[in-house]
C-alpha cells in the first residue's frame, strides 16, 4: 500500500494540527492547575486565620497565667531569700 506524496504530506499536516491541539490543551490544563493550587493555598491560609482568631484568646490566657506564674515565682524566691537571711523573722 504506497501513499502518495500528497497523502503523506496531507497525514503529516494533520498530525502538526494535533500536535498544536494537544500542547493547547497541556497548556490550559497546567494554567488551570496553577491557579487552583493558588485557590488551595489562600483557603489554607484563610483556615489558619481562622484557627489563630479562634486561638488567640487561650493564647492571651496562657500569657496572664505565664505572668503571673513567674510573678508567685519571684515572690516565692524574696520569701525563700528573706527566710534563709533572717530578714524574715520578726
Amino acid at each position: 500500500m504506497m501513499t502518495t506524496l500528497k497523502e503523506y504530506k496531507a497525514h503529516k499536516k494533520e498530525l502538526k494540527a494535533q500536535i498544536k491541539e494537544v500542547k493547547a490543551t497541556l497548556k490550559r490544563l497546567e494554567q488551570e492547575l496553577e491557579a487552583e493550587r493558588q485557590d488551595m493555598q489562600h483557603e489554607e491560609v484563610d483556615h489558619l486565620d481562622e484557627y489563630l482568631d479562634k486561638a488567640e484568646p487561650h493564647l492571651v490566657d496562657v500569657k496572664k497565667l505565664g505572668v503571673s506564674a513567674i510573678e508567685d515565682f519571684k515572690k516565692s524566691v524574696s520569701n525563700l531569700m528573706s527566710l534563709i537571711t533572717g530578714c524574715g523573722k520578726k
